[in-house]
């Protein structure tokens, strides 16, 4: 993976910010994109530990001028781009759907569907000029097997499988692959906080899966690599990475 260089959103922690160390250590230079600006230095000091170059923008993945400026400079920065991962994402308050309010809507999808098309909408053209690559997206078994109060969650994370299976056959003659992870309950901080606001359905959530723990953010992150880098004859596919709570 020398020489090439990797696109993270919400990449400054959590998820995205153990994805983007682990492109690191297999060679790769780091673009981190997020919201929080303020956690942006710590991360780029992670990424240059290892010894890659880290560019780091601060925005709202909804923000199209935002993404797309991000995503040329990273071009301009590495001579290219080759590996993306949309990974910013929101939860909601795990109420019923009656309870949920329009402005919980309109999160849920500025941030998971819209900040998920935005990323591919600019990443694509920009692998494809790099001589081809891989995207992958991150959704959630909940947007294949929902459960009750997350609504507008599982709508919005079904719809980033969606897209994922439509780019992926919109770009397979261009050399882009995309796929999608389906993490289930992961060390990430949207189940921290999930799990604060609902000890009772958190602990619920933890009993679902047969392994008997929730994931390990650096075991979603080692899926996202498989995905780009090893995983060359697949592309369409939703890899769910969930300790076996789909087999429940």
């Amino acid at each position: 993976m020398q020489s090439k260089s990797f696109f993270v959103t919400g990449g400054n922690s959590g998820i995205g910010l153990a994805t983007a160390l682990v492109f690191a250590r297999a060679g790769a230079d780091i673009a981190i994109f997020a919201r929080r600006a303020e956690h942006n230095e710590k991360a780029r000091a992670l990424i240059e530990a290892e010894g890659r170059r880290c560019l780091t923008f601060s925005g709202e993945v909804s923000d199209e001028t935002a993404i797309r400026d991000a995503v040329a400079a990273t071009m301009r920065s590495f001579g290219g781009l080759h590996y993306g991962f949309n990974n910013a994402g929101t939860n909601h308050p795990a109420v019923p759907i009656t309870e949920l309010s329009v402005a919980d809507c309109d999160r849920q999808m500025d941030v998971n569907v819209k900040g998920t098309f935005l990323g591919m909408k600019y990443m694509i053209p920009a692998i494809k000029a790099s001589g081809g690559g891989a995207i992958c997206n991150n959704a959630s078994t909940g947007g294949i097997a929902p459960t009750a109060c997350q609504a507008l969650y599982a709508a919005a994370k079904a719809a980033v499988i969606g897209m994922t299976k439509v780019a992926a056959l919109e770009c397979a003659k261009d050399g882009v692959r995309v796929n999608v992870v389906c993490p289930g309950a992961t060390t990430g901080e949207m189940f921290h906080r999930f799990a604060e606001a609902n000890p009772e359905r958190a602990a619920m959530a933890v009993s679902k899966h047969p392994l008997g723990r929730i994931g390990d953010k650096e075991e979603v992150a080692s899926a996202v690599l498989f995905l780009c880098r090893d995983a060359t004859f697949t592309t369409g596919h939703a890899f769910v990475v969930d300790g076996g709570r789909l087999l429940n």
